[in-house]
């Protein structure tokens, strides 16, 4: 899952076992990112938001494809830590969309680990994908760098005065 083309698939992610394999598996059609890519090599991004707190800044592409599949995603949030592709956040509304690409997320990847009433996670050793449908037709999709993310929680932690 470590590979992934930013956004216009059958599914919406790599597949975690050929990201083990070192290829990038069923990918998203057309373009390429990722995850630990650096912000420079992306075109297009415009600044969304800053969790200061997490010292992560959130860019959307006014350029890309909002589909999956058959399915309308209505935008796209590439988190970066550090000026690295740390996260890759979609939005979904809708009942239909949401069914839609949560049912491409369980027949590519399985059964998931069940964390809340309405969460679910699918995570290999490099990468996290979890998806949140509250309320009920609005669902967030987040695939993360597991490496990169607990780098972020660890600096976090650290006394300020151990800060760069």
């Amino acid at each position: 899952m470590k590979y992934l083309a930013v956004f216009s698939l059958t599914l919406a992610l790599a597949s975690p076992v050929a990201a083990q394999k070192g290829q990038a598996g069923r990918v998203l059609e057309q373009r390429r990112a990722a995850l630990g890519t650096d912000v420079r090599q992306f075109r297009h991004l415009v600044p969304e938001r800053v969790e200061a707190s997490t010292q992560t800044v959130y860019y959307t592409s006014k350029r890309e494809n909002l589909r999956v599949g058959s399915y309308t995603v209505t935008g796209i949030s590439y988190g970066f830590y550090k000026d690295k592709l740390c996260s890759i956040e979609l939005r979904v509304m809708g009942d239909v969309n949401c069914k839609g690409i949560h049912n491409l997320l369980l027949s590519e990847y399985g059964p998931s680990q069940r964390v809340a009433a309405k969460s679910e996670n699918w995570t290999d050793p490099q990468v996290s994908l979890r998806y949140t449908e509250v309320p009920q037709g609005f669902a967030t999709i987040v695939l993360a760098s597991k490496t990169l993310m607990e780098q972020r929680l660890a600096e976090t932690k650290l006394p300020a005065y151990h800060s760069a």
